[in-house]
């Protein structure tokens, strides 16, 4: 084995440049599973994260295209087209409380526009809220005044909430209690100001506008429905009960007898859990396959480099026999060969993905980024094994080729 491993890196030495150009293959390949890996590990745990952070106690209710399911593809692209579902209310909302684990609910819709004070002007998302939304979104916090009430909503009032930033933009130092803005052609008094929060992802709470459901509904967008709900618990621990009493409840309300036929959906924490995990899973294992392809497309490229070198090599392989070499001498020396260059690219691909891995982490981080550096000791082993397999089974045929070489045929080719 010493003399094959010595025999092997010597042949690597007189052929630098085809024996780099081997090895980048390999350290390629290697370099995305782990790379791909990390980051899944990372995306992951920064979604788990702000996941986490409202809570375990809740149940998240939603319109639904009827006939669909609700992570399904074609209920997404149904809503993207136009696709309207007008029959999720405020009133739900309020029946939904009613029920025995429900301690809280808020209900809500989302929309845009340009809101301006004096010469500055900002286009946040507006988050149109029933006034529970302060009690249960335990990320969400007043900094400076107060959040608007249950009268203000029922009554539509022209009140509005600033996220952090979205203050900063508008006011600067100033205090912007009290004072107007305008959003489109409607004017808000600033009742209050939420603490900084930061941003996950795109999304930034700190851009937010928050105002009465009631007020967006009314005098802004000309509708009667919601788009959303959040249930808060009790009991955090029967939240698959107390979501098909929900089922039960909007379905009654909506006059619906065919499950099938839902115009909602109910997910339950572990239920967002689960689909992320499942969603993650299949992202990387996509990727990895794909890395995969990449390594053997390499392992083709080593072969194929292996043949040129037995080709080239046919007076060395005969004078080796002539002289007692046996083929499992030969075989031994042309396969370690090859799971010397499989390796080499083993290592250095796993030392870059780490590294990458690392700068990825490190710059999500700089960006505010709740973003863990994770190198998962699978990944490795992963990265290693297809090395070791892909040096052994694209090595072995030319190297049997090699060990099956007539010596006396093969030193006629000096």
């Amino acid at each position: 084995m010493n003399k094959s491993l010595s025999l092997a890196f010597n042949q690597i030495k007189k052929n630098k440049a085809r024996a780099s150009l081997t090895i980048f293959g390999i350290t390629i390949g290697i370099m995305v599973v782990i790379l791909v890996l990390s980051a899944g590990n990372g995306v992951k745990g920064l979604v788990m994260g702000e996941l986490d952070s409202f809570g375990n106690d809740w149940i998240d209710i939603e319109v639904k295209v009827p006939s669909t399911g609700k992570a399904s593809l074609s209920n997404a692209q149904s809503q993207v087209r136009g696709v309207t579902i007008t029959t999720l209310t405020t009133d739900d909302a309020d029946a939904i409380k009613k029920l025995s684990n429900i301690k809280n609910v808020y209900a809500g819709v989302t929309t845009q526009a340009v809101v301006s004070y004096g010469d500055a002007k900002k286009q946040p998302t507006f988050f149109a809220v029933t006034p529970s939304y302060i009690e249960i979104d335990v990320g969400s916090e007043i900094e400076q005044g107060r959040f608007f009430t249950d009268e203000e909503n029922s009554g539509a009032n022209q009140v509005i909430v600033l996220g952090s930033g979205l203050q900063d933009t508008l006011f600067g130092n100033d205090d912007p209690i009290g004072k107007n803005v305008k959003a489109g052609d409607t004017s808000f008094r600033i009742v209050g100001v939420l603490k900084a929060r930061g941003a996950t992802g795109f999304f930034n709470y700190d851009e937010i506008a928050y105002i009465p459901v009631k007020t967006a509904q009314k005098k802004m967008m000309g509708i009667n429905h919601v788009l959303f709900m959040i249930a808060q618990m009790r009991d955090a621990n029967k939240g698959d009960a107390t979501a098909e009493e929900i089922r039960s409840l909007i379905r009654d309300r909506h006059d619906i007898t065919d499950p099938e036929k839902d115009d909602f959906s109910v997910t339950t924490q572990q239920e967002s859990v689960d689909l992320i995990n499942t969603v993650f899973f299949g992202i990387q294992a996509l990727l990895v396959v794909l890395a995969a392809i990449s390594l053997i497309v390499g392992g083709v490229g080593i072969m194929n480099v292996m043949y040129v070198s037995v080709v080239e090599r046919t007076f060395e392989i005969g004078l080796r026999k002539s002289i007692g070499a046996s083929e499992h001498d030969i075989r031994s020396q042309f396969l370690v060969e090859a799971i010397v260059l499989t390796a080499i690219g083993g290592v250095t691909g796993i030392a870059l993905g780490i590294f990458l891995s690392f700068l990825i982490a490190f710059g999500a981080r700089s960006f505010g980024f709740d973003w863990k550096f994770v190198i998962s000791f699978p990944s490795v082993i992963l990265g290693t094994g297809f090395s070791v397999v892909i040096g052994l089974v694209f090595g072995y045929f030319p190297a049997k080729h090699a060990a099956s070489l007539d010596p006396i045929t093969a030193l006629r080719q000096e």
